[in-house]
């Protein structure tokens, strides 16, 4: 017997279906790469306005002195003013101010004005602590261990000392004042009148306080020090 040939007969109507879905093929096709690149541009914008407001907010956290850029943060519960340089190419330097630099008024005089605030790397700087100087200040010793501290961390051996020479005796520290040790750095923080930082002698620097406000004083000293610092250094670079 012949073999019945297993052809499927395709009616009129599916034909016509056929040739409709070719039709609506290319159609179908745009409109879903259209849809695509909808989704695509939408989501490029939200990238775009997410750092635009990034940028915005970051920016309200920021403030710029004199060059020095500062970030507005919270060190725990504190708020305080972050600046960050490289004292070395591998040696990073976090400094942590409790007040704005802006609004820090605290005056500068004597030498340091035109000569700025400079120690010799590898010398000893002698802290001075007058005996009346900020005895009952509650940030007193706050504001003396920051200045040790940021001297230490930039690289400067420091001594303490203080200027009374019975109390030097007594507490077995070195007595130095601006006269006693006119070779070496001093830096004085006494009691006073006025809250001000005097540039005495060549190696005298001495930081008076008055109404217990040791804590702005210390913190002008240290922006200027940078600030004389970052001075030195560009003008090495040029010449």
């Amino acid at each position: 017997m012949p073999k019945k040939e297993n052809t499927k007969k395709i009616s009129l109507k599916e034909k016509e279906t056929e040739k409709e879905v070719e039709a609506e093929s290319p159609t179908l096709a745009k409109k879903y790469n259209k849809e695509i690149y909808l989704v695509l541009g939408a989501m490029a914008l939200l990238v775009l306005i997410f750092f635009a407001f990034y940028y915005v907010f970051g920016s309200l956290n920021k403030i710029d002195y004199r060059g020095l850029t500062f970030t507005k943060e919270k060190f725990g519960e504190i708020p305080v003013f972050h600046h960050y340089y490289y004292i070395t190419p591998d040696v990073l330097y976090n400094l942590y101010l409790r007040n704005d630099p802006r609004n820090n008024k605290v005056p500068i005089t004597g030498a340091v004005v035109d000569r700025g605030i400079e120690f010799m790397q590898k010398s000893t700087i002698y802290l001075t602590i007058a005996p009346d100087g900020i005895v009952g200040c509650p940030y007193g010793s706050v504001g003396v261990a920051t200045l040790a501290s940021f001297l230490v961390d930039n690289q400067f051996t420091v001594k303490g000392a203080s200027s009374d020479k019975e109390q030097a005796e007594l507490n077995n520290l070195t007595y130095a004042t601006c006269k006693t040790d006119p070779m070496n750095k001093v830096i004085m923080i006494q009691g006073g009148n006025e809250t001000i930082i005097e540039h005495r002698t060549p190696n005298c620097y001495v930081i008076t306080v008055a109404n217990c406000e040791i804590l702005p004083a210390v913190e002008k000293f240290e922006v200027q020090a940078v600030l004389d610092a970052q001075a030195r250094r560009a003008a090495a670079q040029k010449s």
